[in-house]
């Protein structure tokens, strides 16, 4: 029962000690706020600084992004460096994938949907063999 006491003692004498710890000092952003102020001109008058704008639309490709899995064995966009076949510029991924003989690649196959896989292929078909 005393040791337990002293657990609970030692352990909430430690949180305090680490929240202590994590209040105290200047944030990331007051030493940005800080640096900018020092370094505007000396004028009486505070200039805000300029707002961050951040882009509002992204070109998100869902077939290089779902891709991205398969260069672990067939090399950076589809060039391979190794044994394996490289996939870049591949014409029928869709017929390829289910029908190699190789058990991985089966595997593989079952891991995506035929939407995923068309996708991926979209995107595979627009990477030169060649690089």
């Amino acid at each position: 029962m005393k040791t337990d006491r002293k657990l609970l003692i030692a352990g909430l004498g430690l949180t305090f000690f680490l929240l202590q710890g994590c209040g105290g000092g200047s944030s990331s952003t007051d030493l940005v706020n800080e640096e900018i102020s020092s370094s505007s001109d000396t004028s009486d008058e505070e200039t805000p600084p300029a707002p961050i704008v951040l882009p509002t639309s992204y070109k998100v490709d869902d077939g290089r992004l779902l891709g991205s899995q398969c260069a672990q064995c067939h090399g950076t966009n589809g060039i391979s460096t190794n044994e394996w076949d490289s996939i870049a510029g591949e014409a029928d991924l869709l017929d390829e994938i289910y029908q190699d003989d190789e058990p991985i690649m089966n595997a593989q196959a079952h891991g995506y949907t035929q939407e995923e896989i068309i996708l991926i292929g979209d995107w595979l078909k627009t990477l030169s063999a060649n690089d």
